[in-house]
C-alpha cells in the first residue's frame, strides 16, 4: 500500500512538474529580453533508412507573446503521394501551462499546399487557429513517412528576429551511411553543440537570445544558425538521382525532368517559322518568338508532375495556353529551340531580397524557373510567367543573383542582370504655376527606366480610378491634388515607361501674413527617416541602386518676390548622392533642379548611423521652404 501510494504521489508530482513546464513565469530574463515569442523545446528525430526512405519527428514547443510573435509558429504540415502524415496534434497552454485546447489530426485541415493552383499533387494538414489570449503557448509535433529524400527537413532553432530559444536538438540517423554533405552556418557558439559522423549527426542549442530586429540588415541565414544537408544519392518522387557537384546535378535534371518535354506540333512549329522568316539577327528572332509566347498564354500555378518540379510539356501548353513558370519556360526553350536557338531552364530563388542560389550546397534548391538564351554579346534571361514584361528585362525578384542553367552537358552557375543607379532612373520634368489664389496648376512628364520601370508599368493596365488614386497616395503632401489627362506609355523596346499628367492643388502653400512659405520640391521626396542605433548588431545591407533627376519650372504670382531663396547645396557619401538648387529663368519663373542617387553594397555597422544622418539631409532638404512676400 505505502508502495502504491508512493507510487500514484510520484506520478502526481511528475503531472504537476510536467504541466508547470510551460509556465510562462519560469522563462527567465535574460531568454525574455527583446523576445516576441520563445522557442521554448523544439525536437527533430529524421531517420534516413536508405536513399528511398525516410522518417521526420518534430516537435515545437513555442509561447506566443503578442501578435508580433504569431509568425513563428506554422501548425502545419506538408505532403503528396510519395509523403504519409503518421500523426500530427496541437496542443495550446495558458499563461500558467494549463492545457485548454487539443486538437488532433481530425481538426487539421486538408487543402492545397500551393495556393492558387489550377491543379496540384503537393497538399498540407494545417491548423486554422486564432489565439483569443495572450500570452500562449502552443505544442505542435508531427511524423511523416516518405519515399522522396531531395529535401532533408533542415535544422532552424529559429528563423526570425525578436525569437529567443530555450532549447532546440535535431537528430539525423544514417544507419547506412548514404553520402551527406551537412552545410552548417553560423554555428559557431558556446551554447551551439555538434557531433558528427557518418552514422548520426547532432546539433543541440540552449539559451539562444533574441536578436533585435534592425532595418536594413542582412538575410536571417547570414547571422542565426542553421544547418542543411544535401543527400548525394536521394530520390524525388520515384525518380532516384546520384550527384556529387552541379554538373551532374544538371545533368540529372535535364535528363529525367526535362527531356523529351520539348516537342512541338509540326503546325505549330511551322507557325514559328513563317513569324521569323523575315528576322535575320537572332537574338531579334527570340524577342518575336518570346513575344508570341506572351501573347498565346498565361499564367497559371500548376504544381504537379515529379515533385512540383517536372513542367508540363511544351505540347500540352501549347494547347491550353496557360502554365505556370516550369511549363512556360520549358514551351518558350522548345520554341527557340525549332529556330535553332539554344536557350535553358534556370532556377532561381525568386524571393526580392535576392539570395544567391548556394553554390557550396549541391541540392534542390530555389523556387522559380526562368529561361537563359546565351549569345555573343551577353546572355539573355526572360521572364515566362509575366505577359507585360520587356523582352531580356527582369524586375526586383530575379535581379542580381546566382542562378543554376540546366544544361545538355549539366548545371552551370551564372549571374543573372544587375540594374545600377544609372539603370534605375526616374527623370521628372514639370511646369508648374502658383495663381493669385495660391492654387498650384501644371503638368508633368517623367520617364523612368530599369527597376524603376518595374515599379510602374503594371498601373497602365488598371482601371482609371485606381491609377487616379496612386498619383494621390503618391503625393499625398498635396493637399486635395486632382490629376487629369493621364496619358501612360509603355515602351517595351527601350524599357522606358512614360508619364504625362496635368495636375491641381489647394492648400499646398502655407501664409504668415503678407508672406507664403513654399516648398519647391513638389514631387520626389524623401520622408522616412529612420532611428538612430546605439548597439547596432548587424552590418547595414542596401540591396539596390536608384537615381532621380527632377527639374520644375515654377512661376510665382504678380505682386511676390522671392524674398529667401533655397540655397544651393550638394552631398556626396559612400551612401550616395543629392543635390538641389534653384536658379532665376525670368521674372517671377525659376527653375528647381534635384539630383538623388543612392549606392548599394554591405556597409559595417559602425556605419549605421552615418547613413541614417545621409538620410535625414536628404528629408530636410527635401522639405525646404523659400519665402514669397508681397511688394
Amino acid at each position: 500500500m505505502k508502495y502504491t501510494l508512493t507510487l500514484a504521489f510520484t506520478a502526481i508530482s511528475y503531472l504537476c512538474i510536467s504541466q508547470s513546464n510551460y509556465k510562462v513565469s519560469h522563462i527567465s530574463e535574460e531568454i525574455r529580453k527583446n523576445a516576441s515569442a520563445i522557442v521554448r523545446d523544439q525536437s527533430t528525430d529524421i531517420t534516413l533508412h536508405d536513399f528511398d526512405d525516410i522518417t521526420i519527428r518534430y516537435s515545437e514547443v513555442i509561447t506566443i507573446f503578442d501578435k508580433n510573435g504569431l509568425k513563428v509558429i506554422n501548425p502545419a504540415v506538408h505532403y503528396d503521394e510519395s509523403t504519409s502524415v503518421k500523426k500530427v496534434e496541437a496542443l495550446v497552454y495558458d499563461r500558467e501551462g494549463e492545457e485548454v485546447e487539443k486538437y488532433k489530426k481530425k481538426d487539421f485541415l486538408d487543402v492545397s499546399a500551393s495556393g492558387g493552383s489550377l491543379y496540384s499533387d503537393d497538399r498540407m494538414k494545417v491548423l486554422d487557429f486564432t489565439p483569443s489570449f495572450y500570452p500562449f503557448t502552443m505544442k505542435f509535433s508531427y511524423e511523416i513517412h516518405s519515399s522522396s529524400t531531395a529535401f532533408i527537413k533542415p535544422w532552424y532553432p529559429s528563423r526570425y528576429s525578436n525569437v529567443s530559444v530555450e532549447k532546440s536538438k535535431y537528430v539525423l540517423h544514417n544507419p547506412k551511411k548514404n553520402p551527406l554533405t551537412p552545410r552548417k552556418f553560423n554555428v559557431e557558439r558556446e551554447n551551439i553543440r555538434i557531433a558528427e559522423n557518418t552514422e548520426l549527426y547532432t546539433y543541440e542549442a540552449t539559451n539562444l537570445l533574441a536578436s533585435r530586429h534592425e532595418v536594413w540588415g542582412p538575410s536571417v541565414t547570414e547571422f542565426l544558425p542553421m544547418v542543411k544537408f544535401a543527400p548525394q544519392k536521394f530520390q524525388l518522387n520515384k525518380i532516384p538521382a546520384e550527384v556529387s557537384n552541379w554538373k551532374e546535378f544538371g545533368n540529372w535534371q535535364h535528363e529525367k525532368l526535362l527531356k523529351g518535354r520539348d516537342v512541338l506540333s509540326q503546325s505549330t512549329k511551322d507557325q514559328i517559322t513563317a513569324l521569323v522568316s523575315n528576322i535575320e539577327e537572332p537574338k531579334e528572332k527570340a524577342k518575336a518568338i518570346y513575344e508570341f509566347m506572351q501573347n498565346k498564354t498565361r499564367y497559371v500555378s500548376v504544381q504537379v508532375g515529379i515533385g512540383g518540379w517536372q513542367p508540363s510539356t511544351a505540347e500540352e501548353v501549347d494547347r491550353l495556353g496557360y502554365g505556370d513558370c516550369k511549363g512556360l519556360t520549358n514551351y518558350t526553350m522548345a520554341l527557340l529551340k525549332s529556330q535553332g536557338i539554344k536557350s535553358y531552364y534556370t532556377i532561381v530563388d525568386s524571393q526580392p531580397d535576392g539570395k544567391d542560389l548556394d553554390e557550396d550546397f549541391v541540392a534542390m534548391q530555389g523556387d522559380h524557373v526562368m529561361l537563359s538564351v546565351p549569345f555573343e554579346d551577353e546572355t539573355v534571361f526572360l521572364e515566362c510567367t509575366d505577359q507585360r514584361i520587356p523582352f531580356n528585362f527582369l524586375g526586383r525578384h530575379t535581379d542580381n543573383r546566382k542562378v543554376l542553367m540546366v544544361t545538355p552537358e549539366g548545371g552551370v552557375m551564372t549571374r543573372t542582370h544587375t540594374y545600377t543607379a544609372k539603370d534605375n532612373v526616374a527623370r521628372l520634368t514639370a511646369s508648374v504655376k502658383l495663381d493669385d489664389s495660391f492654387k498650384l496648376k501644371g503638368g508633368l512628364e517623367r520617364n523612368s527606366f530599369g527597376l524603376q520601370y518595374a515599379g510602374l508599368y503594371g498601373i497602365e493596365s488598371q482601371p482609371m480610378d485606381d491609377i487616379t488614386n496612386y498619383y494621390k497616395r503618391s503625393w499625398g503632401h498635396h493637399n486635395n491634388m486632382n490629376v487629369s489627362n493621364i496619358d501612360l506609355k509603355n515602351d517595351k523596346d527601350l524599357v522606358k515607361f512614360t508619364e504625362n499628367l496635368d495636375f491641381e492643388t489647394e492648400g499646398y502653400v502655407s501664409k504668415a501674413a503678407d508672406r507664403i512659405l513654399f516648398a519647391p520640391n513638389l514631387f520626389t521626396r524623401i520622408d522616412y527617416v529612420p532611428k538612430k542605433s546605439s548597439g547596432r548588431t548587424l552590418p547595414l545591407v542596401v540591396r539596390r541602386e536608384y537615381s532621380y533627376v527632377d527639374e520644375i519650372k515654377l512661376e510665382f504670382p504678380d505682386g511676390y518676390v522671392v524674398d529667401s531663396m533655397l540655397e544651393p547645396f550638394q552631398l556626396e557619401t559612400e551612401f550616395g548622392a543629392y543635390k538641389i538648387s534653384m536658379t532665376p529663368l525670368a521674372e517671377n519663373t525659376y527653375l528647381y533642379k534635384r539630383e538623388f542617387s543612392s549606392k548599394s553594397g554591405s556597409f559595417p555597422k559602425e556605419r549605421y548611423n552615418d547613413y541614417v544622418n545621409f538620410i535625414k539631409t536628404v528629408v530636410k532638404k527635401d522639405k525646404a521652404k523659400i519665402i514669397l512676400s508681397k511688394i
